[in-house]
């Protein structure tokens, strides 16, 4: 089954612009779309998706030019935390003129001579969420062997306390070596 089995949430007629190489129309289209998430970010499913784009005629097809933004929700990772944050993203697809001809389902003219901008407008929100988020860029995570925020509280643990498994690697003695040794070279 198509992506484009239901009716579209943000898309355009372009009637005009077809088989009218170099017309083209400015559109703002806003509105909500499902199922953009992933396990560290994601977009409610109330929250409307911008879509601000020129759409231009060219022979191929619908070149559509413009920006796509939303509010997004990303997952700290280092503490977990919930953060919201606006994704933007530039975006340049070329839209086929009849849905048989396009390299990818919901990237071509509807039958009805709407164009529908959901499937692009979705691909270029998911693919720009970051795959480890941060809520800053300092984040202190959680402890180790607590979970408390470290960011909000000291627990007391120590952070830097060695991994027994690595304690041996402390008595290499790994300082500078005299230049030659080794078949250096004393340039």
């Amino acid at each position: 089954m198509s992506k484009q089995a239901a009716a579209p949430t943000l898309s355009v007629n372009v009637r005009e612009l077809l088989k009218k190489p170099g017309a083209h129309k400015h559109v703002v289209q806003r509105g909500p779309l499902p199922d953009m998430h992933t396990p560290v970010a994601w977009v409610e499913p109330d929250v409307p998706v911008v879509v601000d784009v020129e759409i231009a005629s060219v022979v191929e097809g619908l070149l559509v030019t413009g920006q796509v933004s939303a509010m997004a929700k990303l997952q700290c990772a280092r503490c977990l935390r919930t953060v919201d944050e606006e994704i933007r993203v530039d975006v340049q697809e070329l839209f086929a003129l009849h849905p048989r001809d396009a390299e990818d389902d919901g990237y071509a003219v509807l039958p009805d001579d709407r164009l529908p901008l959901d499937v692009m407008a979705r691909d270029a929100i998911v693919l720009a969420f970051p795959s480890a988020p941060l809520c800053r860029a300092d984040c202190a995570g959680l402890c180790q062997r607590c979970g408390a925020d470290l960011n909000v509280t000291d627990c007391g643990h120590r952070q830097d306390a060695l991994d027994p498994r690595w304690a041996d690697l402390t008595r290499l003695d790994l300082g500078p070596r005299p230049r030659g040794e080794n078949g250096g070279s004393n340039s």
